[in-house]
């Protein structure tokens, strides 16, 4: 594997120019051709046999829920709500500094 001399970024083939390999760096784009003991880093070996493969999956679990409020519960939030809202809005119109 190579490294990109500027940035430190990983080399990757992109295409042959005459009969040299380019590499290009992932993160800036700086472009170098690579000598033929290189290019043995870079060469795919096979595939793997369909026997071999293994296949996973992913149980996705349910979210919990929270529990349904009642019609007094959420009254009793708003007029919370309110009542905060309110006396800050007193609060800044009067000019209290805290």
């Amino acid at each position: 594997m190579e490294f990109c001399p500027r940035c430190g970024g990983l080399m990757i083939p992109v295409g042959r120019e005459g009969g040299s390999v380019l590499l290009r760096c992932t993160r800036c784009g700086h472009t170098v051709s690579a000598q033929g003991g290189q290019l043995r880093d870079y060469t795919i070996v096979g595939a793997t046999p369909e026997q071999e493969r293994t296949i996973t999956t992913l149980k996705v679990s349910e979210a919990k829920r929270r529990p349904i409020k009642s019609l007094e519960e959420w009254e009793q939030e708003r007029e919370e709500y309110r009542e905060v809202l309110q006396e800050l809005l007193q609060e800044e119109l009067e000019g209290v500094e805290e």
